[in-house]
């Protein structure tokens, strides 16, 4: 579940409600037939991919597909011992080829599966061709100061490690986000959410069509020494 805490552009007519395809109908097998819960405001959250498609709702910031993580600790292990680091444009065609060249060898062969099928959701969402990735392992925070994204959507997951963190949208202080601003004091501590190990989730960005300069609040999560995450991020 997730915690309290004391974290180029091609083809995306999908994002902000319209080219959306067959996720949201149901065709392509990921959608869910519970109804949406919303345990924080402009939060969306379930045990099913589903949810993923309530970002299209105007009222909701960051869905998130409540999972255990997939892969087991050696994989996280591996990658981050090998301080993996890729950037690349997928495009559906040729997936699968496109990803054995990205994360060659059979170490990586439970990321490329799970990748592959967060990389399909999302093209399928959004009404894309592709979608920009990055696969990271981190030992320190990559973005440690509270931030909003100037992209439509970024879907994010942790596969090891600590997840991102983020403000739900009423407990963002004026001045946050104020280039060179100390932002240590000007938040409560006890609002602060993040995501967990395995746990898929969307959050909008400061150009999302119908929410501009609204994007999500959000930062890496402090890291402690000797902490390792591995980091999958996709945008379109």
């Amino acid at each position: 579940m997730i915690r309290d805490m004391a974290d180029p552009h091609r083809d995306n007519r999908g994002a902000g409600g319209n080219g959306s395809r067959s996720f949201a109908s149901g065709a392509s097998g990921y959608l869910a037939t519970e109804a949406c819960s919303s345990p924080g405001a402009g939060l969306a959250l379930r045990d099913d991919a589903g949810v993923l498609a309530d970002i299209m709702l105007d009222d909701i910031q960051v869905a998130v597909w409540d999972r255990a993580c997939p892969l087991d600790e050696g994989v996280v292990a591996r990658a981050c011992e090998a301080q993996l680091a890729v950037k690349s444009w997928l495009d559906i065609t040729g997936l699968e080829a496109s990803l054995r060249r990205c994360l060659p060898g059979e170490d990586y062969a439970g990321l490329r599966e799970d990748l592959g099928l967060l990389v399909d959701m999302t093209a399928c969402l959004f009404g894309v061709s592709g979608v920009g990735v990055r696969v990271t392992a981190l030992q320190k925070p990559m973005c440690p100061r509270f931030h909003v994204d100037r992209i439509p959507v970024r879907l994010l997951c942790t596969y090891g490690g600590v997840g991102s963190q983020w403000l739900p949208v009423s407990e963002v202080p004026g001045g946050l986000l104020i280039p060179g601003a100390k932002q240590d004091g000007r938040y409560r501590p006890e609002t602060v959410q993040q995501l967990q190990a395995g746990q898929v989730a969307l959050f909008k960005g400061d150009t999302w069509r119908d929410n501009p300069g609204q994007g999500v609040v959000h930062r890496s999560p402090p890291m402690s020494p000797g902490q390792q995450r591995l980091l999958v991020t996709l945008d379109i």
